[in-house]
Order: C-alpha cells, then sequence, then structure tokens
C-alpha cells in the first residue's frame, strides 16, 4: 500500500512501504526505487521524510506519439532525464535506395542510436524521426520509403510504455 497522499504521514509508513533493511530514513532513501515518488512531492535526490508523499501510488505514465515527421514523448510530472532509443526499423525502393545515416556514417537496418535528453512539466519533446539521429540522403530517381522506430528505454521518474513508436516516410529525388 502506497504512503498516504498527505501531510501527517509517519516514517513507519514510509517504512512499511519500502521495508529497508533499518528502519530509518537514511536507508528509506537509499532502498528506495526512483520510479515510485510522487513527482509532485520530489527532488532528486530525497532529503526529506515530506518527499515521500504519496510514495509507491501509480505514477504519471510518459506519453509517446506520432505527429507527422516527429515523435512526441510528453506527460511528464517533474524535471528529469528521459532516455530515447531510436532504431532503423526498414526501407523498401524503387529505383534507388537512400542513404540512412548518423553522424555522417552509414547506417544498416537494425542501427540504433540512443539519445539522452532533460525536461519537465508542460515540456514536450518533438524529435524528427528523419533529422535526429538518423539523416536520409536520397541520391537517384524513384522513392524509398524510410521506417524510424523509438522506445523510451529510461526515465527519472515517470514509466513509460515499453513499445516502440514507428514513423514511415516517402523520400523523393531533389
Amino acid at each position: 500500500m502506497a504512503v498516504p497522499n498527505t501531510i501527517t504521514f509517519s516514517l513507519q509508513d514510509v517504512v512499511d512501504e519500502i521495508n529497508p533493511t533499518t528502519n530509518d530514513l537514511l536507508d528509506c532513501v537509499s532502498d528506495a526505487t526512483f520510479g515510485s515518488y510522487d513527482g509532485s512531492y520530489f527532488s532528486s535526490p530525497a532529503t526529506s521524510l515530506l518527499e515521500f508523499r504519496n510514495y509507491g501510488a501509480s505514477s504519471v505514465v510518459l506519453t509517446l506519439s506520432a505527429v507527422g515527421d516527429n515523435f512526441v514523448v510528453a506527460n511528464a510530472s517533474v524535471a528529469q532525464s528521459i532516455q530515447l532509443q531510436f532504431e532503423y526499423v526498414s526501407q523498401t525502393f524503387t529505383g534507388n535506395a537512400s542513404t540512412v545515416t548518423s553522424g555522417g556514417v552509414a547506417q544498416s537496418i537494425g542501427a540504433t542510436k540512443t539519445v539522452n535528453t532533460t525536461g519537465g512539466p508542460g515540456s514536450i519533446w518533438n524529435v524528427s524521426a528523419f533529422l535526429n539521429p538518423f539523416n536520409v540522403g536520397f541520391p537517384g530517381n524513384g522513392v524509398a520509403t524510410v521506417t524510424i522506430g523509438l522506445t523510451i528505454t529510461a526515465a527519472g521518474v515517470d514509466s513509460f510504455p515499453t513499445s516502440q513508436l514507428t514513423i514511415t516516410k516517402n523520400f523523393f529525388p531533389q
């Protein structure tokens, strides 16, 4: 059962939720699970009993959506770090294949790139799938269809969806 969402909870409420090695605040902080804090009351690292308010209650879940050529990560409860993993999923083409690169280096299907970012309440990570971290060049004629995926692999406080979201875009000769 979660620590009560009040200002009148006790150290014993926290001890009952965390079950630390010893029944003191320092050990509770040491044994706490980072993602179980309520971001409305927590600042890293925890330094007071009040930061355990609502600890263990259902956490906020980040949202991941696709808008045009962009992935949008939103719904953060507090300022925190977020780790994103992009994947070059697939390419189909007629005519010449496009070139998918990262940092100027050609990439093969299945290549991944990790991006660490930070933000907080009201922040929206609007990340172009085709500019960061992968670039797509189209050298010839025809059409190339490239799919890039994104998975959230870590968040400092909030929980997150674990399934990959993909965006597919057609590229034409310039």
